[in-house]
């Protein structure tokens, strides 16, 4: 016997039934077990009272979220990546000249839940502040805030660091106080290999570099706004964009890319805060889910997260809304490679923060909370 419901009754039942599933199954779909690294501070900066031991491997699994290793022999590990095959972590050594004569970078062998130290590299200057890996996993990249340096080494077969190929000083200043100089904030690789495009804090510049070269041959520049202070960026997964996140005048820019020459042209920008508030806010860090549906971007001082919906014709952002992360001074997050979860750093209140992504709406829903010590970069094995 079928029933045949009336659209008012359909539109009930849909509501009942939604509202009896509020709370998601113990194990959804997109939200399996998985690894998940953590990079931290381990000493207290002008800027940060770390209290961590250094990089965390922690099992996650919807509701829990547990430590299964600690490895101790890296200082302030503030910014990590994987290598393609997920053998290998890379880790910057956030070192000032009060420490060392120059920050490091650190690489180990992943085995099961443990690290193994392979071997470290001198970055040629002070407070690395952001590492990545070719898709090819041939070549390694490092941004150093201080000292406006990047790096670039090839990697052995192992993913041990070789010695560096060739570094790189960038030299220029900006409208914004922090823009006495070049402040390198990230070194990011384009999808297919081609580039690798180094956002500069320090000059409002956005770079585009080869990937695969042995030296930093410059293919094109983009301006951004003057006092912008580009930081991290992301590229689109299906469609020709990348947004780039502006720490200093709290905007994203969308950006068209042309994969065949590195081109990056200037579409718009949209604010990351609401419009109350605080001015001091910095914003911190930008990603994408995996379908390119939505893009998110933390706020710090704000400690909200803001939602956009993206346009996959023209690259557009729209607005979908502001989210407290239930933490102090959100640093990265990450969204879970099935697309249903993002996991916040807070670096100032000790916890990593969990919130379910709607995949219709892009809204998102708090979860929960875990307590991790001065979590900054969180990466999950894919």
């Amino acid at each position: 016997m079928k029933i045949w419901l009336t659209t008012a009754a359909q539109t009930l039942a849909l509501s009942i039934l939604l509202t009896s599933c509020y709370e998601p199954p113990n194990d959804p779909k997109g939200m399996k077990e998985a690894h998940l690294w953590a990079g931290t501070y381990t000493r207290t900066e002008g800027h940060v009272d770390g209290k961590a031991e250094g990089i965390y491997g922690l099992h996650y699994r919807y509701k829990r979220l547990k430590t299964t290793h600690t490895q101790e022999d890296i200082v302030n590990p503030s910014y990590i990546c994987l290598s393609p095959d997920n053998k290998v972590l890379y880790a910057v050594s956030e070192l000032g000249p009060d420490v060392d004569t120059t920050g490091y970078v650190y690489s180990y062998r992943i085995e099961g839940e443990e690290l193994i130290l392979l071997n470290r590299r001198p970055t040629y200057s002070f407070a690395p502040c952001h590492v990545s890996v070719h898709p090819n996993g041939q070549w390694l990249y490092v941004a150093n805030y201080v000292g406006g340096v990047i790096a670039r080494y090839p990697l052995a077969a192992d993913g041990q660091i070789k010695a560096v190929s060739e570094i790189k000083r960038l030299a220029g200043q900006g409208e914004h106080p922090r823009q006495e100089s070049s402040h390198p904030h990230s070194v990011t690789v384009s999808p297919e290999g081609n580039w690798v495009i180094v956002a500069d804090l320090g000059t409002d510049y956005v770079h585009t570099y080869h990937a695969d070269n042995p030296q930093w041959e410059l293919v094109s520049t983009t301006e951004l706004p003057a006092g912008a202070g580009p930081r991290h960026m992301a590229f689109h997964p299906k469609a020709p964009f990348a947004y780039v996140l502006n720490e200093l005048n709290n905007t994203v820019t969308a950006l068209h890319y042309n994969s065949q020459n590195g081109a990056l042209n200037i579409i718009d920008h949209w604010p990351t805060l609401p419009e109350e508030a605080d001015s001091n806010s910095l914003a911190a860090d930008i990603h994408l889910t995996p379908d390119g549906a939505f893009l998110y971007a933390t706020n710090r001082g704000d400690d909200s997260l803001v939602a956009f919906a993206v346009n996959r014709e023209n690259g557009k952002l729209n607005y979908i809304g502001h989210y407290p992360t239930r933490g102090e001074f959100p640093r990265n997050f990450v969204i879970h490679p099935g697309g249903e979860d993002l996991l916040v750093a807070n670096q100032n209140s000790d916890n990593i923060t969990q919130f379910s992504i709607d995949k219709i709406t892009g809204e998102l829903q708090h979860l929960r909370e875990w307590t991790v010590k001065t979590p900054v970069c969180l990466k999950f094995e894919r």
